[in-house]
């Protein structure tokens, strides 16, 4: 399976390696505890889905059921995991059977740039979530809809009218294929799958269907888990799974509700579950690989006691490479790329770091933001009293 990875120089994230065995979907999270935070998000900022002109922000309001403040994700060879925490509560819609006037809506989101490439796929932008990023071609995603579980679904955003997605996009559903291009918030196809690969698509607010896609919310709703089979992402017309070890894929957490039940709703005098102020919360996108060698814990904590330069990854690489370096103990490193001639390209690191296993991405830019030209590059990772060397090789 080829991948091309096409990381534009605006999209450096973070990149988070930390596949792990035994994520059990059962609202205890005491398995998360070996997985590293993919992202740590401030707290009161949640915005309204109104949208927001070009550079700037949208306005904000009050709603902490929706309110992220951490994202972790991992992965085993079969299954891709979410977990979100937030200061409110996960899930939580207004019911008619509480004697409300209007059932509430609530969306848990992994949204997912499956290809790494900016050019497929639709922008968060135009679905009005902040902070902003293109290319996201699919969803994970689960739908609470009056007090209750709704559905468990997959999305494909490859869409750019209406007719496309009821047509080509059904019939390409229909055969287990997604053909990635250029799409669009608001048109897409919505589907559930059950255990034995049969399908139905459907629409928010539509009966209920678990499928293979399952969450589990803790008792105090403050924390959710999420396990998608990465097989219901269905295939390239080559017969290759969309996604599957071994890629990378670029990922957008959100949480959005239809807010009846907001802080925001209360202020403005509403009526418990009467009047909606929405309110949605996406945390900063994080760049993730696929792992195919899951570790368990006990394997995790056997680390290296030296400074560690691993290969980057891809190698030979086309446009962005990831560099993962370990640390035994806090230290100031520098790490940095040199031509094949010993003339210094660019420093991507120079500070100090914490202990443990730390990972960076290049894009084949100088310090100036050129592209340079293909050819062998040099890494060293340079520590106190240890230096490291790997060599690459970029292809254009």
């Amino acid at each position: 399976m080829r991948i091309r990875i096409v990381i534009l120089n605006i999209s450096l994230l973070p990149v988070i390696v930390c596949a792990q065995n035994g994520i059990v979907i059962d609202g205890q999270f005491d398995d998360w505890s070996a997985i590293s935070s993919a992202v740590i998000d401030s707290a009161d900022d949640v915005h309204d889905t109104d949208g927001y002109p070009e550079g700037g922000s949208p306005s904000y309001v009050e709603y902490s059921d929706v309110d992220i403040i951490e994202v972790k994700f991992t992965n085993d060879a079969e299954n891709l995991y979410g977990y979100i925490k937030a200061t409110g509560e996960i899930g939580r819609t207004s019911s008619d059977t509480l004697g409300h006037e209007k059932k509430g809506r609530y969306y848990f989101i992994f949204t997912i740039d499956v290809d790494d490439n900016d050019t497929t796929g639709y922008q968060l932008k135009d679905g009005g979530y902040y902070p902003d990023s293109r290319g996201y071609d699919m969803n994970m995603e689960v739908e609470f809809y009056n007090g209750g579980f709704n559905t468990g679904h997959y999305i494909n955003h490859e869409f750019t009218s209406e007719e496309e997605a009821q047509t080509q996009g059904l019939v390409d559903l229909e055969n287990g294929i997604v053909n990635l291009a250029p799409g669009s918030y608001d048109y897409y196809t919505q589907w559930v799958t059950f255990e034995d690969s049969s399908y139905v698509v459907v629409e928010d607010r539509g009966p209920v269907y678990q499928g293979i896609i399952t969450i589990a919310v803790s008792e105090d709703g403050h924390e959710a888990e999420i396990k998608a089979p990465m097989w219901g992402f269905l295939n390239t017309p080559d017969g290759d799974r969309i996604i599957d070890v071994g890629q990378y894929i670029d990922i957008s957490a959100s949480l959005e509700g239809s807010g009846e039940l907001s802080e925001s709703a209360a202020n403005a005098g509403y009526t418990p579950g009467s009047h909606s102020v929405w309110g949605s919360d996406t945390a900063e996108p994080f760049h993730y690989f696929v792992t195919g060698n899951p570790m368990s814990i006990s394997e995790n904590m056997s680390q290296p006691t030296q400074l560690t330069l691993n290969p980057n990854y891809p190698n030979p690489f086309n446009s962005a490479t990831t560099i993962s370096y370990y640390l035994p103990h806090i230290e100031t490193i520098s790490l940095k790329i040199y031509d094949i001639t010993g003339r210094e390209v660019i420093t991507l690191v120079n500070a100090k770091q914490t202990a443990g296993t730390h990972h960076t991405s290049w894009n084949s830019q100088d310090k100036f933001g050129q592209i340079l030209s293909s050819g062998i590059y040099i890494t060293v990772l340079e520590g106190k009293k240890l230096k490291k060397i790997q060599p690459m090789i970029f292809v254009k």
